[in-house]
């Protein structure tokens, strides 16, 4: 039995449905036909270039009905329809008919509720703004990014970067550090360069967004009386913005960041507004439909928002984190803790402590490559992360923590050597140091690998790392929780190295186990404090995390012994 190509099968479904074959071109093919709404039938361009159905039939509207003229959720400009986001629905390649079936309906679906139903209208609309602003309307916007701009900020510094964009943030430094980081030239317009307005309400449904500066008064009142007063009153009475040929306005609402582009005319006008702006405002209200403005799409690049999008919590910005070790687990860690937003804000700051140089035998396990080799660990790693991420305030320093005088001074302490007798030691300071030392956490990996543990210490309760030891005759450091079913370390001579083997997967196990509890602590919940994830296929002893008390006869935390050796 033979069957029909897709083409084929779809093609005679839709002359069914009263379409008619157009033509094809490229690999696609295109239809023409009606959409039966209930409002009546909506002629529509049907085309087809993909029959795994991974991308969507394109559907354009030929003629817009009255109930769907102005800016629209869903349609574009030129028409072109959005009924399904890419992604969210699965058609059956298998059954193409059903699947240019579905498409069809869903499309008949939004074009009516959008046409019949106001509430859909305004709320599609609503939700989708920035995306009407930014790509759906003609002609498009001028994209302008955005770094930090702090939440009092009225005015703004405007830059250009090389050719390539504008961006308005508050600091110089943070403008020159990313363009820095790109390897472009900066050019600042100064610090007064752009306004920035606020407004709690959403922007408003409208015919046509701001095309001049008449429209975008019109504009700018229909969305909110206060937002438009602000405008007007600053245009009345600032002189500054008046030395600029243009006038960079960006408003932060609900919906997100837009903005426009006014242009101030000839220098001879601007001269003579500088005299008496409120002179040149009535001027901008009297020749606004002469002068056209641009629509500025806001691309979001600040700290706040690249380490906080994926987060339903604050994250670590303007947290003071020192990280002890910089091998296979810290490094991978310390990029964690970066994208975390470490090193991020006024106070933020992540420090790097690790006394090692990169040797070649590093490089299998390391998150470094072959660029950093024979450079100190702790500061190649600064630098790498100053690289990639040039706005984090990332300090290496060399040399033995035991030795730094302020390790405890922060908000959180992370040891990240894997060294039990360093760990020890630094255990030791930590609970020397007190409650105004803070939380500490410990992260490593079981004997070769076939399990990674945490466990978070808080001086004020819980167990100690020493506690993770027993302190008995008849089993005098034995591991309290044994995970290894054989306690003995398996070490390995690589040339001159002995190394402990273990999957290369196993510190960045680590290193994300270290993640999760730095994120718990943020979310303010921390247990369990011990934690155990073992690699699948593993074979050792299966070990509940969970929150350990103090050890009973501890000798580095138990009330009892801590007495016994002050009375000493």
């Amino acid at each position: 039995m033979s069957v029909s190509p897709p083409d084929v099968e779809v093609m005679r479904y839709l002359v069914a449905q009263g379409f008619t074959y157009v033509a094809r071109r490229h690999g696609a093919v295109r239809f023409r036909g009606p959409l039966k709404c209930r409002q009546g039938p909506i002629q529509v361009d049907l085309s087809i270039s993909d029959w795994d159905f991974i991308s969507y039939p394109t559907i354009r509207l030929r003629d817009r009905p009255a109930a769907l003229e102005g800016v629209q959720a869903h349609i574009s400009a030129s028409n072109g329809l959005c009924y399904y986001t890419q992604g969210s629905v699965v058609l059956d390649r298998y059954d193409p008919i059903s699947a240019v079936a579905q498409c069809l309906a869903q499309a008949t679906h939004v074009l009516d509720e959008l046409a019949l139903n106001p509430d859909y209208r305004r709320a599609e609309l609503t939700r989708e703004y920035l995306a009407n602003w930014s790509v759906a309307q003609t002609p498009g916007p001028l994209p302008v990014v955005k770094a930090g701009v702090s939440v009092l900020s009225t005015h703004v510094r405007m830059a250009a970067i090389g050719a390539r964009f504008l961006i308005f943030a508050d600091d110089l430094q943070e403008l020159e550090a990313i363009s820095g980081a790109l390897d472009e030239s900066l050019t600042d317009y100064g610090s007064g360069a752009a306004w920035v307005l606020r407004t709690p309400q959403w922007p408003p449904m409208s015919q046509s967004f701001p095309k001049d500066v008449r429209s975008l008064f019109a504009w700018l009142k229909a969305w909110d009386k206060n937002l438009s007063g602000n405008f007007q009153n600053r245009l009345g009475h600032d002189r500054e913005y008046l030395k600029r040929a243009n006038l960079y306005l960006v408003v932060e609402s609900p919906a997100g960041w837009l903005g426009v582009c006014v242009p101030l005319g000839s220098e001879t006008t601007r001269l003579l507004g500088k005299r008496n702006p409120s002179a040149y405002r009535q001027y901008m209200h009297a020749k606004g439909k002469t002068q056209p403005v641009t629509r500025l799409s806001v691309i979001d690049w600040s700290a706040a928002f690249v380490h906080s999008r994926n987060l339903t919590f604050q994250d670590l910005t303007d947290k003071r984190i020192t990280l002890i070790g910089c091998g296979a687990i810290g490094s991978h860690l310390a990029e964690a803790l970066v994208r975390l937003g470490a090193g991020q804000g006024k106070r933020g700051r992540l420090r790097i402590i690790d006394p090692d140089l990169m040797g070649s035998e590093n490089l299998g396990r390391h998150a470094l490559g072959y660029p950093s080799l024979f450079q100190e660990k702790s500061i190649a790693m600064e630098h790498e992360l100053k690289r990639t991420f040039p706005l984090a305030k990332v300090v290496g320093v060399v040399g033995n923590a035991l030795a730094v005088s302020d390790l405890f001074e922060g908000d959180l302490v992370i040891d990240a050597t894997g060294e039990e007798a360093l760990s020890e030691a630094i255990n030791a300071r930590h609970l020397k140091a007190g409650a105004a030392a803070g939380p500490m956490l410990y992260v490593r990996i079981s004997g070769t690998g076939g399990a990674v543990q945490s466990l978070w210490v808080d001086p004020e309760k819980g167990a100690c790392f020493r506690c993770l030891r027993t302190n008995v005759p008849q089993g005098h450091r034995a591991e309290r929780f044994p995970i290894e079913k054989s306690d003995d370390a398996v070490w390995v001579m690589k040339g001159c190295h002995a190394v402990t083997l273990y999957a290369v997967s196993a510190p960045m196990h680590a290193a994300a186990l270290a993640a999760d509890v730095v994120a718990d602590w943020l979310k303010g919940d921390v247990s369990p404090r011990l934690r155990v994830v073992v690699r699948p296929g593993a074979d050792v002893h299966p070990v509940k995390s969970q929150n350990p008390k103090r050890l009973e006869n501890c000798p580095a935390c138990s009330p009892v012994i801590a007495a016994l050796r002050k009375a000493g």
